[in-house]
């Protein structure tokens, strides 16, 4: 059993978007943690004090949404407590950027997880995007990243065909997964909220990280056979549900 978890059940504080917010407050569940989802300013604050982990997500971003994620980063910070970015449709348009280089000024992350386009973006690279996704073959500097890691002392999860995760040091490759993760939205936010999981529970930010990444691979190949998109989301809660301990990968941790 995943014990840390099971027995902490981590209070995870979403500010997220609305179209998958159903899903990462399930996921978080599947996993043995408790979500919850707060974004007005006038209980953000009070509402970090009381999580073990913030996930920030900027998939359906508003005024008041930007202004209450910057206000749970910084008291994130202050307190102590792991955040996690999921910086969706970073690239997307010239609000987003500029959001982006506002909250990576501000805030500083546990773990920092997207796609191609998104983590390139956030380098300071050109991207290309199609909508919130990463355009097809977009292509990757591994040590690009591996440095913007190791500057920002910021765990980094670049998900895709082959998922990468290093926080400057150590790295680790992921070839799991099923390319019916793509049927289904949300697959990426869901993620954060899993790594935000582990996080929580106390777990080293790398290997929550590589958990956390893992634990949605997995549960993608374990509904593979399941008919359907809707009984394949069935299945990615079914699996992570039934996760146990000995399914994680041996991840190399120094402390951090």
């Amino acid at each position: 059993m995943l014990r840390r978890i099971h027995d902490k059940k981590p209070l995870i504080h979403h500010l997220t978007n609305t179209v998958t917010i159903n899903d990462c407050a399930n996921m978080t569940l599947a996993l043995g943690g408790s979500p919850v989802m707060a974004d007005d300013l006038l209980e953000v604050e009070e509402m970090v004090g009381h999580a073990d982990a913030i996930v920030i997500n900027t998939g359906t971003i508003n005024p008041d949404m930007r202004q209450a994620q910057i206000l749970a980063g910084k008291t994130a910070n202050r307190l102590g407590k792991p955040v996690i970015l999921d910086p969706v449709g970073a690239g997307a348009t010239a609000l987003r950027t500029d959001f982006m280089k506002q909250l990576m000024e501000e805030i500083t992350f546990t773990v920092i997880k997207g796609n191609a386009s998104e983590i390139k973006t956030l380098l300071g690279q050109t991207a290309r995007t199609k909508g919130v996704d990463a355009a097809e073959g977009e292509s990757l500097d591994f040590q690009s990243i591996h440095d913007f890691a190791s500057q920002t002392k910021q765990v980094i999860v670049v998900t895709g065909p082959i998922d990468f995760v290093t926080d400057g040091d150590r790295q680790h490759y992921l070839d799991v997964g099923t390319k019916r993760l793509g049927q289904v939205t949300g697959t990426g936010c869901m993620t954060a909220s899993l790594i935000a999981t582990f996080l929580g529970a106390g777990y080293d930010r790398f290997e929550a990280a590589v958990f956390g990444t893992y634990a949605m691979g997995k549960a993608g190949e374990s509904a593979e056979d399941y008919p359907g998109i809707g009984s394949f989301r069935t299945g990615l809660f079914d699996a992570v549900s039934l996760m146990t301990e000995e399914n994680l990968p041996e991840v190399q941790t120094n402390g951090q």
